[in-house]
Parts: C-alpha cells; sequence; structure tokens
C-alpha cells in the first residue's frame, strides 16, 4: 500500500512538474514573441523547432531505454542494457553533431539564416542532449519519476535564465545575435545531464536482447520520424517559402497551437510503462488507454474553445498587435493539433504492446503532409488546412485500427487468463 501511495504521489509530482515546464518553454517563446519582430522571430523560432525535431530522436532513445528498462525486473541486467544504450548513443551523437557542422551552410542558405553560428552551437550540445535522454529513459522505466521531473525543471530552468542573460548581454551590446542567444540558452539547458549519473556496469547483453532493442528501435525511429514530419515540418517550410514576417506569424501560430501537444505529452509518458509493465504481468491495460485518450482529448477541446472565441485577445497578450493579422488561423490549426495529439495516444498505445502497423501509418500521413505542403503553399491558411485533412484521416484510421486490435488484445488476454488458471 506504501509503494502505491508513493508511486501515486510521484507520478502526480511528474505531472505537475511537467505542468511547469511545458509552461516555462512556452513562456521563453513567448517573450521572443513579445522581444523580437516578427521577422527575428521567425529565425529564433526555426531553431527552437530543429531543436524540437532533434529531441523526438531523444524521446526515441528515452522509450526505448523505458521500454527496456521496465522489462528486467533484475537490477543488474538493467544496468547492462542501459550501459549499452549509453556506449551505443554516445557514438550515434558524435556522429550527428558532425553530419550537422558539415550541413550548416547548406541549412543557412535554405532557411535564410545571417549566420550558421547558431546550427554550430546546437550541434556542439547534441551529445550532451542525448546522453540525458538515456538517464531520463532509465528514470521513466524504473518509476522514479521525482528524478525524471527533476531534470525537466533543471533544464527548463537553465534554458530560461541564460537565454534571458544571453539576449541581455548580445542585444544591449550588438543589437543583433538574438538567434544566438537562444542556441546558446539551449546548450548549456543540455548539461543537465551532468546533474544525474548513470550506475556503472558492463555494456554487455545477449544477441537476442540486441536482437529486440534493435527491432524496437528501429520502430521508434520511424515513429519518431512521423513526428519530426507532421510537428515541425511545416513551420521549416514556412521560413523557406514565405517572407520573413508572414513565417514569423505562422511561428507564432503553431507556437500556440501546438500547447495542445505539449501539454498532453506528459499523459503520454505516463501511459507508455504502465501499459508495458501490465502487460508483462499479464493484467488488463485497455482502462489506461480511454483515460489517456480521453484525458488528451478533454484537454484538446478546451484548447480549441479558447482560440476559437477568443483568438484576437490571446494573440494580443501573448505576442502583440503585429501578430494580429493571423488570429482567424489560430483554432483551425489548434484543431489539428488535437486530432494529432489523440492519434498519438493510439499509436504509442500500441507500440507499447508491439503492435507497430499504427508507426507506419502515422509515418505515410507525415512524408504525404511534406510532399502537400511542398506543392501547395499558395497562403498560411493553405499549409493548415492540409495538416486538418491529414489529420483527420489519420485519426479515423487509427480508430477503426482500434477497433479491429480489440479483438486480437481480448483474445490474447483470455488465453492468458486460461493458462494462469491451469497452472
Amino acid at each position: 500500500m506504501k509503494k502505491l501511495i508513493k508511486n501515486i504521489s510521484s507520478t502526480s509530482f511528474l505531472f505537475i512538474a511537467m505542468i511547469l515546464v511545458n509552461a516555462g518553454n512556452y513562456a521563453i517563446n513567448l517573450g521572443l514573441g513579445r522581444f523580437l519582430s516578427p521577422a527575428a522571430f521567425s529565425e529564433a523560432s526555426v531553431i527552437a523547432t530543429m531543436v524540437l525535431m532533434l529531441s523526438f530522436i531523444a524521446v526515441g532513445i528515452q522509450l526505448s531505454t523505458a521500454k527496456f528498462s521496465a522489462e528486467e525486473k533484475d537490477d543488474a541486467k538493467r544496468n547492462k542494457v542501459v550501459s549499452w544504450f549509453n556506449q551505443k548513443v554516445t557514438h550515434i551523437s558524435i556522429a550527428v553533431s558532425l553530419i550537422m557542422v558539415m550541413a550548416s551552410p547548406f541549412l543557412k542558405s535554405y532557411l535564410h539564416f545571417e549566420s550558421s553560428t547558431s546550427l554550430l552551437i546546437i550541434a556542439v550540445g547534441l551529445p550532451f542532449f542525448f546522453n540525458l535522454s538515456i538517464k531520463r529513459g532509465s528514470l521513466q522505466g524504473t518509476d522514479q519519476f521525482n528524478k525524471l521531473a527533476g531534470s525537466y525543471l533543471i533544464e527548463m530552468s537553465l534554458r530560461l535564465v541564460v537565454t534571458l542573460i544571453a539576449l541581455l548581454l548580445l542585444m544591449k551590446s550588438f543589437g543583433l545575435y538574438s538567434t544566438e542567444a537562444v542556441a546558446l540558452g539551449f546548450l548549456v539547458s543540455f548539461l543537465t545531464a551532468s546533474f544525474f549519473k548513470l550506475e556503472k556496469a558492463e555494456a554487455i547483453i545477449s544477441p537476442e536482447k540486441k536482437a529486440s532493442i534493435s527491432k524496437f528501435i528501429l520502430v521508434i525511429g520511424l515513429y519518431e520520424l512521423s513526428q519530426i514530419v507532421i510537428n515541425n515540418s511545416d513551420v521549416i517550410m514556412a521560413k523557406h517559402f514565405f517572407d520573413a514576417k508572414e513565417a514569423g506569424l505562422y511561428a507564432a501560430i503553431a507556437l500556440i497551437g501546438r500547447v495542445v501537444y505539449f501539454g498532453t505529452w506528459t499523459i503520454v509518458t505516463l501511459l507508455f510503462p504502465k501499459v508495458i509493465q501490465r502487460e508483462r504481468d499479464g493484467l488488463p491495460h485497455e482502462k489506461l488507454f480511454w483515460t489517456a485518450l480521453l484525458m488528451v482529448g478533454l484537454i484538446g477541446i478546451l484548447i480549441v474553445a479558447v482560440c476559437f472565441f477568443i483568438p484576437e485577445f490571446i494573440i494580443t497578450i501573448l505576442f502583440g498587435a503585429e501578430y494580429l493579422q493571423a488570429a482567424d488561423l489560430l483554432w483551425i490549426y489548434a484543431v489539428s493539433t488535437t486530432l494529432f495529439a489523440c492519434a498519438n495516444v493510439f499509436a504509442y498505445y500500441h507500440m507499447s504492446l508491439s503492435n507497430y502497423l499504427p508507426v507506419g501509418i502515422t509515418l505515410f500521413m507525415g512524408f504525404l503532409q511534406l510532399i502537400l505542403i511542398n506543392q501547395f503553399h499558395d497562403s498560411l491558411y493553405q499549409i493548415i488546412q492540409i495538416q486538418l485533412i491529414l489529420m483527420s484521416s489519420l485519426l479515423l484510421i487509427m480508430i477503426f485500427y482500434q477497433k479491429i486490435a480489440k479483438q486480437v488484445l481480448d483474445n490474447k488476454f483470455s488465453r492468458k487468463t486460461l493458462i494462469a488458471q491451469q497452472k
């Protein structure tokens, strides 16, 4: 009973901490929108979006570590798995950093940046960022939600303080370098990894375990790729296809609209290991899925309603009058994000049960969005309209898949119960 109370308490703390972290990160971005002109904000927001894209890779690493940590009841075996992850991710992160350094001239040109310095700053921080995701995955998989919450709070606090100081110093002294200040804030926040230590163990696991991990990493890597494309390609492509002011307007709309997704991400974070553990122990878990879906849906509906009835008030308060001409697009973007957030619950639930078809479906929709926006981008509204149609289709497909999968899951659980009774 004490263990249950402690677990509920730590879960509640993580939930509250994530609300604070998301609020803090949004405050930073909203402050940038208030402080900078739409043109300058478009460049700063692209840096934030690129880090967000990389964070989906980090989430994939974190969830993979969490899954295989949760599956191991023996501490020694668990430590070996985590050490193996850490070793491999270190090599991969260094390679990704080098690739980003080499690609910085192209990215600078494609995104119409004044300088590639901010891109190089982010590249330097990547190994620390990915190392942090390993540590978070270990904490998540072992239900150490208090420490997990602490890692998010420290990261956000460092980013907030450093970004503000860097902005004040650089812009006061030189009148520019806002994008570099944002990148510097991210770099220092990635150093959060040094506050959390891993148990030392040999990075040796069985060939069977390696094969199982490799398969899951491939699947979740593809899913996180779909998240990157769906959640971020629109902001990047708007920066490429539109002038700086319009790109800044779109970045502001996207920042407000995506509060649905990031405001509900904690729910998925808590759902993932719990479903894995219940499946491992032969316990029912469908109620967890429906509870998570209901919470995400209600949060999304509330945000959409606010964006529909008082869009001008929201934009004026958060960004200022310079951004008002995009007010009519706000609620439509929020609807699209809500649909995607709900579809996300379906996908993560089935991934935790090793059902990977939703991954392929989401990835297909992501690349279809990329293709359609590349072809049709006459206005900001057209880009949002494409996303609305695709996310509606994605959620409908997920609902249909759930009905089919439920029959399979019910039969599987009945067989497990029968075997347990016979024993």
